[in-house]
């Protein structure tokens, strides 16, 4: 059985219409198999107060809806 290795690359945030995702990059090393990267996203319903926190913390990127980061898989959480 092989053991595959497990490392938190990064973290990345952007809103979709409906959402805020929080997408945490995770990369997966195994030698004897695939290699792959998995986001663990968390998706939080967009409301008034989530939109005022994020375009606090977010209001100077160029792109103010940021985007999302490719990956091999993904494990999704919906939060109301």
């Amino acid at each position: 059985m092989s053991k595959t290795e497990v490392t938190k690359f990064t973290e990345n945030v952007y809103r979709t219409k409906d959402f805020i995702v929080k997408q945490n990059i995770y990369v997966l090393i195994n030698i004897e198999e695939n290699n792959a990267v998995l986001s663990v996203d968390t998706y939080y319903r967009r409301t008034l107060l989530r939109d005022s926190k994020y375009l606090m913390l977010y209001k100077d990127r160029k792109h103010i809806d940021g985007k999302r980061l490719p990956s091999n898989t993904y494990v999704r959480t919906y939060v109301d």
